[in-house]
């Protein structure tokens, strides 16, 4: 119930300039919290959310492949919309006045539920063509026998299609140790994304290193993993020249076969 409210008053307080009580029913050790709460210390005490969206659309621009002239309109749907100081940074930084003539609500809802569908085995819905893109580029960091760094390569840029897969290509006499993590800024500590270990990888016949053939994979969730990994051995047979005499007339003899056959 404290919950509950405490976001009553925050509704209207999202539009309304003039201060609003706001009232938490045993909110600590059974201490009932009230006090007024107006617009302009709402504001400051939210200031760091706020230049978080403006950076988030100055960067949305900053990566698009096109310019604000090319932008028409501007429709703002979700529940923080209706406070005017969400409003006012989106037109500052888009130079549109915002519209608002979906429901700010359910179309956020619909849409979720929408997308829900489409990625569901359980139900079928009319073919949408849903673009997603990772939000940070990912890379990968292999090691060597000594731990000491072998190489790196970023294997998905930011902005890169997803679900999307990629085969890397290895030489090794070892075990292949790989490390993912992400490759631009995140808003969290952890950049690591996991370490996989692909083995047993031994040297070939000659000494050489083996060739080792590793998938890599973001699905349809943006998750990241290593998929399935094998090696490449080359083995020479020798062959006798009867039997390749052989051979040769067995397949003339199938070409004069497959000559005559018909296929509806």
């Amino acid at each position: 119930s404290s919950g509950i409210n405490a976001e009553w008053p925050l509704r209207p307080g999202s539009a309304n300039t003039t201060s609003i009580p706001l009232n938490i029913e045993c909110f600590m050790n059974d201490i009932d919290v009230s006090g007024r709460m107006g617009r302009e210390q709402f504001e400051e005490l939210s200031h760091d959310l706020f230049e978080r969206l403006r950076h988030l659309l100055q960067e949305l621009l900053h990566n698009a492949t096109f310019t604000i002239e090319d932008i028409d309109s501007v429709e703002i749907v979700g529940g923080s919309t209706r406070i005017p100081k969400c409003k006012t940074i989106i037109e500052e930084v888009l130079h549109k006045t915002c519209s608002t003539t979906l429901n700010a609500d359910d179309s956020t809802a619909r849409g979720c539920a929408l997308q829900c569908a489409i990625l569901s085995p359980a139900f079928k819905v009319r073919d949408f063509a849903i673009n997603d893109v990772v939000q940070s580029g990912i890379k990968l960091v292999w090691y060597n026998p000594d731990g000491s760094v072998g190489g790196d390569m970023e294997v998905f840029n930011k902005g890169h299609v997803f679900p999307f897969s990629k085969m890397l290509t290895f030489y090794r006499k070892e075990n292949l140790i790989l490390e993912a993590s992400y490759s631009n800024p995140i808003p969290h500590t952890q950049t690591v994304i996991g370490r996989f270990e692909v083995g047993p990888i031994k040297p070939a016949e000659d000494g050489s290193s083996t060739k080792v053939k590793v998938k890599v994979k973001v699905d349809i969730h943006s998750l990241f993993t290593v998929e399935s990994a094998h090696t490449v051995t080359k083995i020479q047979v020798p062959v006798e020249e009867e039997k390749k005499e052989e051979k040769k007339d067995g397949k003339k003899a199938e070409k004069k076969e497959g000559e005559n056959m018909e296929t509806e």
